[in-house]
C-alpha cells in the first residue's frame, strides 16, 4: 500500500442536496486508493445526509464516516483533525465540490517541495454548479516556495480555510484547531496563526475548488437571535486575529503584515454595518470595546474595501451615539 498522503475532511450538516457531488468530485480525483481518505464527519443532520454518506463508505473504502451530535462546523473539522492520518489535510465543505483532476498535482507539489502550506484558487458557482459572474481579484499566480510573513506581505488573507491543502504535522505542532465558541468567520484565526508561523508556503494558480453561494446557508440565516449571535461571533473572530497579531509582534518584535489585519478590520466593518440594520448596534459595539478594539482602523486597500464611501462610514461608524440613531432611523422608515 503506498503512503498515506492526503485526509480529505467533509463537515457535514442537512446539505443531502449536494453531499453526492461533493464526495464524487473528491473520490473521483484520480488519486491512488491507499494514498488519501475521507473523513465525513456528520454534525447531527436531520435530513438524508448521514444515510447518503454512509452508502459511500459501503462503496468507497477510503471514505469513513463519524457520526457527532449538532455541535458546529468547527467541532466536526477538530473531531476529524483528531482522528487525520494523511500527511497533509484538506477541508471541503459538503455544498462544494473540487474541479476534476486537480488534486493530483497540487498535492504532489505539495509533497516535493516539502510545503507546510499550499494555496490554491478557486471559482464561484450557483447551486446547479454554473459559474458565477464573479471578478476575482483574490486569485493568485503560481509563486515559489517563500515564508508565510513574506507571502501575506504580497497577498491578501483569504478568510477561507477550504483553499490550502496543509501539512498536519505542521498544525499539530502550532496546536492548531478551530474555536469551537464562533458559529462564523471561524477560518480567519486559524489560517492567521498558521500562515504568520509557516517556513514554507507557496501559491498554486490551479484553480481546484467550486465554491456554492446558497441563499439557505448558514451564513444567509436572518433570525434575528441568530444574526444577533453571530454578528458577536464576528466580532470575537476578530479579536482572535488582534490575539494572534499582537502574539506574533512580542515574539519577533516586528509588526504583522497588513493584510491581517485587514481581515480583522474587515470582521468589525461588517458587523457593525450588519448592526445597524438589525438593531444590534449598542450590543456590538459593547463588544468591540470588551475586546478593545474601539475604535478600529477603516478597512483599507490590503483588504480590497477602500475608497470614499468607506471611509466616510467608517467615520459614522466612530461616533456610536450617531451610529445607534441611524439604526432606529433606518428601522423606523423599513416599518
Amino acid at each position: 500500500m503506498s503512503e498515506l498522503l492526503l485526509t480529505f475532511i467533509v463537515p457535514v450538516y442537512n446539505t443531502e442536496r449536494y453531499l453526492e457531488r461533493c464526495l464524487s468530485s473528491i473520490v473521483g480525483q484520480g488519486l491512488p486508493e491507499g494514498s488519501y481518505e475521507v473523513l465525513v464527519v456528520d454534525d447531527g443532520s436531520t435530513d438524508g445526509s448521514r444515510d447518503q454518506a454512509a452508502a459511500f463508505t459501503l462503496i468507497q473504502p477510503q471514505v469513513h464516516l463519524i457520526i457527532q451530535k449538532n455541535s458546529g462546523v468547527s467541532a466536526a473539522r477538530n473531531r476529524a483533525l483528531e482522528q487525520a492520518r494523511g500527511r497533509y489535510v484538506q477541508f471541503v465543505d459538503s455544498d462544494d465540490y473540487l474541479q476534476e483532476g486537480t488534486i493530483s498535482r497540487l498535492l504532489q507539489r505539495a509533497v516535493d517541495e516539502d510545503l507546510d502550506v499550499l494555496q490554491f484558487n478557486y471559482t464561484s458557482v450557483d447551486t446547479l454548479g454554473k459559474n458565477q459572474a464573479v471578478l476575482r481579484n483574490d486569485n493568485y499566480p503560481t509563486t515559489p516556495v517563500m515564508t508565510g510573513v513574506e507571502y501575506l506581505e504580497s497577498h491578501a488573507m483569504t478568510p477561507y480555510v477550504w483553499r490550502f491543502i496543509l501539512r498536519r504535522d505542521y498544525l499539530n505542532q502550532l496546536s492548531c484547531r478551530f474555536d469551537t465558541s464562533l458559529i462564523v468567520c471561524e477560518d480567519g484565526a486559524l489560517i492567521a496563526r498558521f500562515l504568520l508561523n509557516a517556513n514554507r508556503v507557496a501559491q498554486d494558480a490551479t484553480q481546484a475548488y467550486c465554491y456554492m453561494n446558497r441563499g439557505d446557508s448558514a451564513m444567509h440565516n436572518n433570525d434575528l437571535d441568530y444574526l444577533r449571535r453571530r454578528l458577536l461571533s464576528q466580532v470575537d473572530s476578530a479579536s482572535s486575529i488582534d490575539k494572534t497579531i499582537r502574539e506574533f509582534e512580542t515574539a519577533t518584535g516586528r509588526q504583522a503584515p497588513i493584510s491581517v489585519s485587514g481581515v480583522r478590520n474587515v470582521y468589525l466593518y461588517f458587523a457593525m454595518t450588519k448592526a445597524l440594520t438589525s438593531g444590534c448596534v449598542d450590543e456590538v459595539v459593547a463588544r468591540v470595546r470588551q475586546a478593545g478594539l474601539y475604535p478600529f482602523p477603516c478597512v483599507g486597500p490590503e483588504a480590497n474595501y477602500f475608497g470614499k464611501k468607506w471611509r466616510f462610514i467608517h467615520r459614522l461608524m466612530m461616533h456610536p451615539h450617531l451610529w445607534s440613531l441611524l439604526s432606529r432611523i433606518y428601522r423606523f422608515i423599513k416599518k
